[in-house]
């Protein structure tokens, strides 16, 4: 702490207040408190003194220098001496919460002279912390009413939705962070800001209910039209399991979809799908190989890493064209699949060249994916993680 604290010198000031002459009619005995640097110490102990760092003395004060002291609520009357209160490098008053620390034992004359400047100081502190919250005050007015107005001219901005504004709070976010306006509370522009957001927020609510509703409309034509195929589907194609299920309404949509699926890609029935992305696969894949007969492989250490291909061999190319010729507008994609176990990078990895076919029947969108017997070409893009869904 004395290194921290600078030590308090004598220096010519007008704010050292002069002592009055003593009233010895009245007079009060208060305690002085205050610290000793180790030069003070050092001083103190050659003086015969204790030596000690805190240190506290009593002094008489007539009652004409009861501005100099302070009084505890237990009764204990102190020079003001602490808190302390300086002028920094930019002229302004701190304060200090700390003893002042003397560099030798300070005389009654000393002590009282700090105490005067210290009763100038915290009145002139005080002055100067009123200044500057007014200053402070005023300077967040001016912001507010600026904010309000950019809110109230620009149509577009929104108060925050949670939580909602009402007509008579709401809460907008500025460039300094979040900012509350309230009707009862503000002046000027910033009281017509709450008003303004709420009648906002009612129109944006009313949009959005206006285009949920067109969404829940186009929703139900494209459910009715997937129950109509289905139907007719069913109809055409359907065992009498099927029908008789979709009479009770215990068809379910997957089988209806699967079984589209199945005559959409009958032209690619000769290409086996794949379907080698799971760890039970690749577990028995690693088994296979000498030093991993016992491996478990877990979903957790499983890994997949897809990669588009961009080039493609002649065998691989054909494949692609009987694909586009097998189902017109169809997306052809080629790409590899690579298995890999994340507990031993180490371990054998598996690779495939995969057909992934997409196409659309009516609200449908059917996707497949074959294995291609044959190896990637040698130049891939970059990897990418890809989640494991199954063709």
């Amino acid at each position: 702490m004395d290194a921290a604290l600078h030590t308090t010198r004598r220096i010519d000031s007008p704010l050292h207040a002069v002592p009055a002459a003593a009233d010895a009619a009245r007079a009060l005995t208060v305690s002085a408190e205050y610290r000793l640097s180790e030069t003070g110490r050092k001083v103190a102990l050659l003086n015969g003194g204790d030596g000690r760092a805190d240190q506290q003395m009593t002094l008489t004060l007539p009652a004409t220098r009861l501005h100099l002291v302070r009084v505890s609520k237990d009764g204990v009357a102190r020079l003001k001496l602490r808190p302390q209160y300086r002028l920094n490098g930019e002229q302004r008053i701190v304060r200090i919460k700390a003893r002042p620390i003397y560099d030798h034992p300070p005389t009654n004359d000393e002590l009282l002279q700090d105490a005067a400047r210290n009763h100038e100081l915290e009145r002139a502190f005080f002055a100067q912390q009123t200044t500057a919250q007014v200053t402070r005050r005023e300077a967040n007015s001016n912001w507010l009413e600026e904010t309000a107005r950019e809110f109230l001219n620009d149509p577009e901005k929104r108060a925050i939705v949670h939580p909602s504004p009402t007509s008579r709070r709401c809460q907008v976010i500025t460039s300094r962070g979040t900012v509350h306006f309230d009707v009862k509370r503000d002046f000027g522009l910033a009281r017509q800001v709450p008003l303004e957001a709420f009648r906002r927020y009612q129109n944006d609510l009313r949009i959005r209910n206006g285009q949920l509703a067109i969404q829940r409309e186009h929703d139900q034509a494209v459910h009715s039209e997937r129950q109509r195929l289905m139907r007719e589907w069913v109809e055409a194609h359907g065992t009498i399991d099927q029908r008789e299920r979709l009479a009770a309404g215990m068809f379910p949509d997957s089988e209806w979809i699967n079984a589209v699926a199945d005559l959409t890609f009958a032209p690619l029935a000769h290409l086996p799908i794949y379907d080698a992305i799971g760890p039970r696969f690749f577990q028995g894949f690693l088994r296979q190989h000498p030093g991993f007969e016992a491996a478990v492989v877990t979903r957790s250490e499983f890994r997949v890493t897809t990669r588009m291909l961009t080039t493609a061999t002649p065998f691989q190319w054909e494949l692609m064209r009987q694909a586009r010729s097998a189902i017109p507008n169809a997306n052809v994609l080629l790409r590899e699949r690579e298995l890999d176990w994340t507990r031993n990078l180490q371990a054998p990895r598996h690779r495939a060249v995969t057909l992934l076919v997409t196409t659309r029947v009516g609200p449908l969108k059917l996707r497949r994916e074959f294995a291609v017997p044959e190896s990637a070409p040698a130049f891939q893009m970059p990897l990418k993680e890809d989640e494991c869904i199954k063709a």
